[in-house]
């Protein structure tokens, strides 16, 4: 079987066993006298058990395969659980993720710490069962003799039925090798390989006997195939620390045979009486879809096509007197709408694809740091476009790392200042209109912000008189300045020379806002305003210098008219007072090298940008719309202010306004 083709859904199941086993560890290790945890980490294990070797990944299903058993120690109680194995169990999970990352990378079944942990595992695992209470498994009937005789007997109906469609029927006996330690994952290898070249009827001891090792050093199965023998035996003699295979042909006897009283329906149950629990059963077809993300671009290229033609027909209706058209176009829309849905919900991914990865890299980190720390998950379940979601992941990261290292206290600081001795930090996801917003945050000291100040002043960011003059808010988001950090030295849990300037540039990259709220001794907020979807956005449509011109509605905050005398200037620079506040003006025409036209009203788009409100003044305003985003490709070098173009209603070229830039670009009238 070429397994390669499986690789991919193989590694993203893989992971979520892996994850599911983290939850679970975590579980475990704040209550070890409750096993139900266990029970969730056996079954992973033993998924992952199968499905690797499935894949001829032998090294890490035997890996998994020994996990299994010392969990199965755990939970039978011939275990004593403690906070040492359960360090072997999280780092168990590590050596799994090591394969799984060698695998994907380089297509090898390896991992650096494989060694180490396995002698652990046997020390912990095996040693310490001879001291515990031995337990008596209780033998199944198929299994009451160590070694099984080839007088094994395959239903004749089967061999029958077998013989009429042109297949044959054979017993196998399998010996596996007596330093085998793995039998269970070699008798899954053979079951696999036959399963290639035919079905498996029957088994003795029974299926699950077999998939648990619960047998000596053979099994038999009942195999129906249309290969000879020979190509039988070659299935399963190829399977390492196999030892012998004999393989006989069955020949049934037709015989009368008296139906249950039950006709038909009795028959088939008394012919799976005969088959026994040996049988093996066919799964059921998994409801689920694992969709290549190349095809979901693809889709999503077409929608955005669609959404253009949409507009266009829409225009078409707008000047035309066709009512036939009109109606057309009505349902044209729906149908589009409906589309675009379904295609953004199958890019969709919840949050905690990401977020329920952070209580167990907390956990890690906080024992490196000597620190006590609990996570609060809160809104996994909030979607976001899987781009986004994988984009903003490493952020997530170095702010909670950041959150770690520099915002918990320690639990002796914690205590004087009249806190528990846990930290907590809370990961949390809400949507806001057509955004999603993230937030991390910790209940440590905050920052301080004279300590800031005096490190702006060290490095000669800006003049003293503007650092004095600055409010805390701003002080604090001075942080984001490439290099910036208040440590005193730089260790390996903040990272050497990433700070959160990084942070701030990705999510501003692909149209996000990100903004930090400190409260001094209580805490630091780390806020995330994110889009939907990079691909189609909603959009305000203005008209500015002769052109019509998009602007991201993330960044839009609202729309105002007044007359230009409201316009005031201030120290050179053009302000209005909306509710009291003192807002500055832009001139998105100006911005761009064109002229502004004199009007006796003025129209402004209030916008949010670098953690500043401002009055973009636009010569009208077409209102909201959705677009699609269509990049400026090598283009993008020339187009500074601009993340891309789209195509309006009358098939002119819109550029999309990007905010950010463009205000980073004139800070000095800001």
């Amino acid at each position: 079987m070429n397994t390669e083709s499986y690789k991919e859904a193989f590694l993203e199941e893989a992971v979520e066993n892996i994850n599911s086993m983290n939850k679970a560890l975590l579980a475990f290790e704040k209550n070890i006298a409750d096993l139900t945890p266990i029970n969730e980490l056996f079954r992973s294990a033993h998924t992952l058990k199968g499905m690797s070797a499935t894949m001829g990944y032998d090294r890490f299903a035997g890996f998994t395969h020994m996990l299994e058993e010392i969990l199965d120690k755990i939970r039978s109680g011939t275990l004593a659980a403690d906070l040492e194995i359960v360090n072997i169990l999280f780092k168990a999970t590590d050596i799994m993720q090591e394969f799984l990352d060698n695998i994907r990378d380089n297509n090898t079944d390896t991992a650096a710490g494989y060694n180490e942990i396995v002698e652990r595992m046997k020390e912990h695992g095996a040693d310490r069962q001879s001291a515990a209470k031995p337990v008596i498994l209780q033998q199944s009937a198929s299994a009451e003799a160590s070694e099984v005789k080839m007088d094994f007997v395959i239903d004749g109906a089967v061999a029958l039925e077998a013989a009429a469609q042109g297949l044959s029927v054979y017993r196998i006996k399998v010996e596996v090798a007596k330093t085998c330690a793995f039998k269970a994952v070699r008798a899954f290898m053979v079951s696999r390989n036959l399963s290639e070249k035919g079905e498996i009827v029957k088994s003795a001891p029974g299926a699950k006997d077999i998939e648990e090792g619960n047998f000596e050093t053979s099994f038999m199965l009942g195999y129906v195939s249309k290969e000879n023998a020979d190509v039988v035996e070659k299935l399963i003699s190829r399977i390492s620390e196999i030892q012998k295979v004999t393989v006989e042909k069955f020949e049934a006897v037709k015989e009368e045979k008296q139906e249950p009283e039950d006709g038909k329906d009795g028959a088939e149950k008394q012919r799976q009486h005969e088959a026994g629990d040996g049988a093996i059963k066919k799964g059921v077809l998994s409801q689920s879809v694992r969709v290549n993300i190349e095809k979901l671009d693809a889709m999503m290229n077409l929608v955005g096509e669609l959404v253009i033609a949409k507009i266009r027909l829409d225009r078409i209706t707008k000047d035309g007197t066709y009512d036939s058209l009109s109606a057309t176009v009505e349902e044209f829309d729906r149908i589009i709408d409906g589309l675009q849905m379904e295609v953004t919900d199958v890019r969709m991914l919840p949050v905690s694809q990401i977020f329920d990865r952070y209580p167990r890299i907390v956990r890690d980190l906080a024992a490196q740091a000597g620190k006590s720390i609990d996570v609060e998950l809160i809104g996994g379940d909030i979607e976001i476009d899987r781009t986004v979601l994988e984009e903003i992941n490493d952020s997530i990261l170095h702010l909670v790392r950041n959150s770690v290292a520099h915002g918990i206290e320690d639990p002796e600081k914690r205590e004087l200042s009249g806190k528990t001795k846990k930290g907590v930090i809370r990961l949390s996801a809400r949507r806001d209109r057509n955004s999603v917003i993230i937030e991390v945050s910790d209940d440590g000291a905050g920052v301080n912000v004279g300590k800031v100040r005096k490190k702006a002043l060290e490095k000669g960011v800006m003049t003293v008189d503007k650092i004095n003059n600055m409010t805390d808010e701003e002080a604090v988001n001075l942080i984001s300045l490439p290099g910036f950090s208040t440590a005193d030295k730089v260790d390996k849990i903040s990272g050497r020379g990433v700070g959160v300037d990084v942070v701030k540039t990705k999510v501003e990259a692909f149209g996000g806002i990100f903004r930090m709220e400190n409260y001094p001794g209580e805490g630091m907020k780390s806020i995330l305003k994110l889009p939907l979807t990079l691909a189609i956005i909603q959009a305000l449509l203005v008209k500015s210098g002769g052109g019509t011109y998009a602007i991201p509605v993330i960044h839009t905050i609202e729309t105002v008219e007044m007359p230009l005398r409201d316009v005031k200037v201030i120290q050179s620079r053009r302000v209005i007072i909306l509710r009291n506040e003192v807002v500055p003006v832009l001139s998105l025409a100006e911005l761009m090298g064109k002229a502004c036209g004199e009007h006796e009203d003025v129209n402004m788009v209030i916008i949010e940008a670098h953690e500043k409100k401002i009055a973009l003044e636009v010569e009208g305003v077409l209102g909201q719309q959705e677009i699609a985003i269509k990049s400026l490709g090598e283009f993008q070098k020339y187009a500074k202010g601009f993340s891309g173009v789209t195509i309006l209603g009358d098939g002119s070229i819109s550029l999309i306004v990007d905010v950010q830039a463009l205000v980073e670009n004139n800070m000095d009238q800001v």
